[in-house]
């Protein structure tokens, strides 16, 4: 196999790492009013998550995998975007396709370091325990970010509980890929309907 060239490096830095920074997830970062979790630290967070958690876990989970699926299981949203769980019918119903053709996009952008492509085509598969892990970590991501921020994204989005609960059924089914890793998707579940305050009211807002 050639090596790549610089100019291959360098479009990997213009066309995919900076255009990752640059797509925005529906995660809003107290610390940090008006701005939003972005792609790329969403997915060195998963990254740290998922090779922390993995140990105990399974131990037979390859930790070095694991981070690689976490490093580029998003990257075909540098074309395709990011779609929230909370979006409409209509931009779901093209997730997809648009995230297919993301990935096409890649492999005629990435030519000359095909691992990218290779790996993600790895994840998407599904076919091993560490993508299957990897997916359902990703999944208890969120909800881990929306109950240490207080259920910030509902309430500001007026997402009420009930919403809440119908929207995340497709996540919840995802979430299941990994038995183990299931478990706390579900305990997380538990948490963030115990605090119903988290959530947009109705009711509360017409009484104000």
């Amino acid at each position: 196999m050639p090596k790549p060239s610089v100019t291959d490096l360098q479009q990997l830095i213009s066309g995919v790492v900076l255009p990752f920074y640059q797509v925005s997830r529906h995660t809003p970062l107290r610390f940090a009013p008006g701005t939003w979790e972005n792609d790329a630290e969403h997915s060195w967070s998963l990254s740290l998550l998922a090779c922390a958690l993995a140990p105990h876990i399974d131990e037979a989970l390859d930790i070095g995998v694991i981070a690689q699926f976490a490093t580029v299981h998003d990257l075909v949203e540098v074309h395709a975007g990011d779609t929230s769980n909370f979006a409409s019918d209509d931009e779901k119903a093209t997730k997809d396709e648009r995230e297919r053709a993301g990935l096409q996009k890649l492999q005629a952008q990435l030519t000359a370091l095909p691992w990218v492509c290779k790996t993600i085509e790895a994840y998407e598969s599904q076919t091993s325990a560490e993508a299957k892990f990897v997916k359902s970590v990703d999944k208890i991501l969120p909800l881990l970010f929306d109950y240490v921020e207080d259920g910030l994204f509902y309430r500001e989005n007026r997402i009420t509980l009930a919403e809440w609960g119908h929207k995340l059924q497709t996540q919840r089914q995802k979430a299941s890929a990994h038995s183990g890793a299931f478990q706390y998707y579900l305990q997380m579940w538990e948490l963030l309907t115990s605090h119903p305050e988290f959530f947009y009211d109705p009711a509360a807002q017409s009484a104000k």
